[in-house]
């Protein structure tokens, strides 16, 4: 009975570990906008702007000047 308790509960955690690795992050403007983002922001200093990939899987960038917060959801 042990065994046909465990294999469902395997397959679960294994559809419910890819879900828990990926993080959303929020970037607020000081405009007041929003912006969802499926990676981590990552500073360019070269550049000054923060570069991110979007809802749809596209690379965005953001003026670092225009950012107020980036947070993790």
């Amino acid at each position: 009975m042990k065994a046909k308790f465990s294999a469902p509960l395997f397959l679960s955690f294994l559809f419910v570990l890819p879900s828990c690795s990926s993080s959303s992050w929020r970037i607020q403007l000081k405009d007041g906008r929003e912006y969802a983002a499926t990676s981590q922001p990552e500073y360019q200093s070269k550049t000054g702007y923060y570069r991110y990939r979007n809802g749809y899987g596209k690379d965005a960038l953001l003026r670092a000047e225009e950012v107020l917060l980036v947070e993790r959801l």
